[in-house]
């Protein structure tokens, strides 16, 4: 099994030089994201509308004999070819079939069947002009397909900040730090370790919250902990579920926004969240401020199509909902108040 550590990878993407198969495993997903454009960087933009593959496992084109295909055409601009294939534990950790198949043998075939043969195949011959990158948030060691990969592709491991483990919080200070340097700020200390505490351990969550702070913080040098506590927030912290429509009723965006950020950092389903606005509008915005009604619907049903169809980040979606739906406060015969009686 060959590994391959971050700067490594770096190296290769800045000289060029790529490996055929790799496999990035690992929660950060942002990082993976920043690799996987690196990667597909050393293609020429104006060729990777041909040279440039991504696949989803487990839907339509994402088989092992289709990505196997897929690897094995030859590029048609330039000398390289990059196939990337997204959600990869579909195939590497797939889930199981049945509960019995928790009884079957240990070597993790009891899980459901995956014909990889084709992409064993390939694995074992690659393409010298092909790049396979395998995107995966985790595997199972013990299957057969993921053993092939193991053993063939430069694993590159995109860990977090180690959930429960005290001695992974010096990492993560130590990249805010770096980020901070990149985005020519000063971080304080103790802001530093506010943001670790309150990343709830999620690396995502950590630097989604790093993109945000500096954001707000525009045009000044240093951010403080009044920053942090300002705009972070603190995961699993939802104490009212009602909030987000009651800081809406009271015409206060900010406070609704903030309220949405603990909701989904919870894991809350957007889709649940967009049903409760609904309900609001219907049943408080409606008595409060008629006027507001139509447009509030379609925003609701614009916001609906689009968490449907995958169309935009689901947070990004729901707080720009909110914005849309915030107005003057309202007032219903039970008080302005979101929450049902």
């Amino acid at each position: 099994m060959p590994s391959l550590s971050l700067p490594a990878l770096k190296k290769q993407i800045a000289d060029r030089r790529l490996e055929c198969v790799y496999l990035f495993v690992g929660e950060d997903v942002k990082l993976v994201d920043r690799m996987v454009d690196g990667i597909e960087g050393v293609i020429d933009e104006r060729d990777r509308p041909f040279a440039v593959e991504r696949l989803y496992a487990g839907e339509d084109g994402g088989t092992p004999l289709a990505i196997a295909s897929a690897a094995r055409v030859f590029p048609m601009l330039g000398d390289r070819r990059i196939v990337v294939v997204m959600r990869a534990e579909r195939l590497l950790k797939p889930k199981r079939a049945s509960k019995a198949a928790e009884d079957e043998p240990e070597d993790g075939e009891s899980e459901q069947a995956v014909d990889g043969s084709a992409l064993e195949d390939f694995l074992v011959s690659p393409v010298p002009s092909t790049t396979l990158v395998f995107v995966a948030a985790e595997v199972d060691r013990t299957r057969r397909l993921t053993k092939r990969v193991l053993e063939h592709a430069h694993v590159v491991e995109f860990g977090g900040i180690g959930a429960g483990d005290p001695r992974r919080i010096n990492p993560a200070a130590d990249w805010l730090r770096e980020e901070m340097v990149r985005a020519g700020r000063t971080l304080d200390a103790d802001a530093a370790r506010l943001l670790v505490s309150r990343s709830g351990q999620d690396i995502t969550k950590l630097r989604g919250d790093v993109e945000r702070i500096l954001l707000y913080a525009e045009g000044r040098s240093r951010i403080s902990v009044d920053d942090v506590l300002e705009v972070v927030v603190d995961a699993n912290a939802v104490e009212d579920e009602w909030a987000v429509v009651n800081a809406i009723a009271a015409g206060d965006a900010a406070r609704a926004l903030v309220e949405v950020g603990r909701r989904m950092e919870r894991g809350d389903s957007p889709h649940g969240l967009v049903g409760q606005l609904r309900w609001w509008v219907s049943q408080r915005l409606s008595q409060g401020d008629p006027s507001r009604v139509q447009a509030a619907i379609e925003a609701l049903l614009r916001t609906d199509l689009a968490l449907k169809s995958s169309g935009g980040d689901e947070r990004v979606l729901v707080e720009r909902l909110v914005v849309e739906l915030t107005g003057r406060p309202i007032q219903t015969q039970q008080g302005w108040s979101g929450r049902r009686s």
